[in-house]
């Protein structure tokens, strides 16, 4: 993903902060809802969150958003 020479204000940084943290709901809400599924994030013969699983969903996520 890229990186910008832009310098976030405070203010623009909390108001991002509160987007991120919607998307971040967004995305367990999606998650949750799909065990079993092609999104399930646990890894299925221990029952725990596979958090490379969901790192790499989450990269995938950004680097798209980050292409638009």
């Amino acid at each position: 993903m890229g990186h910008s020479n832009y310098k976030l204000t405070d203010d623009q940084k909390k108001a991002l902060d509160k987007l991120a943290d919607g998307f971040i709901g967004k995305i367990e809400s999606e998650l949750a809802n799909d065990i079993g599924g092609i999104l399930d994030p646990y890894d299925t013969p221990s029952g725990n969150i596979d958090n490379n699983k969901v790192t790499a969903m989450l990269w995938y996520i950004g680097d798209h958003i980050a292409s638009c």
